[in-house]
């Protein structure tokens, strides 16, 4: 097992360096940032003093090496636009982002854990086609679409909740409910499936033939095994909504991480864009860790396989 945790530790530092290794070079093939920061008009000497100050007139490798090793000492750098740090900005925004991120996921697990396992229970009752016309429904629209339609509906014609803007309960509804549309989607999904599986195993059979209470067959040890299939989509699904709330935010005009990731892109911020895609990374990366962790305490065979 120690074995298999420091080969999943050692891929995990690879996955991380590759990513700071294709982002860095890959925002740099979108422009000069001293267009943003000057006039056009702005004399040839102030563009050569800016890209000195900003340290670009330097050769990518070079640049490249000091970007590392200031990420090593945990420095993201600074905005170029700003000049404020990157992590002060990132921490800034973080809040708004959690908060959005916490109650999506809060919606998913609380709608579609239930609704999973009743589909299964009565399969092909009226539950379980809502399930299933939601799953593919879901699993279809994109979350930014799901925002405007959200918006239109309860903002717009019906005025119940604001359309935009952060600050209050009302304000984070709407884009909680269009980013867990699609996690809802899914999770019922997989859960039904494994469920359906679950209840028609001789295992379960056998319980119910001992005279089990089918609450406690159901919700222990059904859902127990079922859970297993399940817990890397929940693990990816978390890592999802905590860092991929790009587009909803940006709807919502919502001041989280996400938005702040589009703004730096358009003004071409590169410590910015750099720093924020290195922590989403890191997020997914250490997610996964910790989802692999979780399968190995769970499952003793892969305890066993890691072993030997």
């Amino acid at each position: 097992m120690i074995s298999l945790l420091l080969k999943r530790t050692g891929q995990a530092v690879l996955s991380l360096f590759a990513t700071i290794l294709f982002v860095f070079f890959l925002v740099r093939l979108t422009g000069d940032p001293a267009y943003f920061l000057l006039a056009p008009d702005a004399p040839a000497e102030d563009f050569v003093r800016i890209r000195q100050e900003l340290g670009l007139d330097r050769s990518l490798f070079v640049q490249f090496l000091t970007y590392v090793g200031n990420v090593a000492q945990g420095d993201l750098g600074y905005s170029y636009r700003l000049d404020v740090p990157v992590m002060d900005m990132v921490l800034g925004r973080l809040p708004a982002t959690m908060a959005m991120g916490v109650s999506a996921i809060v919606l998913t697990i609380v709608i579609a854990v239930p609704l999973g396992i009743y589909a299964a229970y009565r399969r092909n009752g009226i539950v379980d086609r809502v399930a299933r016309y939601i799953a593919a429904l879901g699993q279809a629209t994109p979350s930014f679409w799901v925002g405007l339609v959200l918006i239109l509906v309860f903002a717009i014609n019906l005025g119940w909740f604001p359309s935009g803007g952060y600050g209050t309960f009302p304000h984070v509804i709407l884009p909680a409910l269009a980013l867990a549309f699609e996690p809802i989607a899914r999770l019922t999904r997989l859960l039904r499936s494994g469920m359906i599986e679950e209840l028609g195993s001789e295992h379960v059979k056998f319980l119910r033939i001992k005279g089990l209470p089918e609450w406690l067959v159901l919700w222990k040890h059904a859902l127990r095994n079922a859970g297993l299939t399940t817990l890397t989509f929940v693990g990816m699904m978390t890592a999802n909504i905590l860092t991929g709330s790009v587009l909803v935010e940006t709807v919502f005009v919502w001041p989280g991480v996400g938005r702040l990731l589009v703004e730096s892109i358009y003004y071409r911020d590169f410590s910015v864009v750099q720093g924020i895609v290195l922590l989403i990374a890191a997020a997914y990366i250490t997610i996964n860790l910790i989802v692999d962790l979780l399968h190995m305490l769970l499952n003793p065979r892969l305890r066993l396989s890691g072993v030997h």
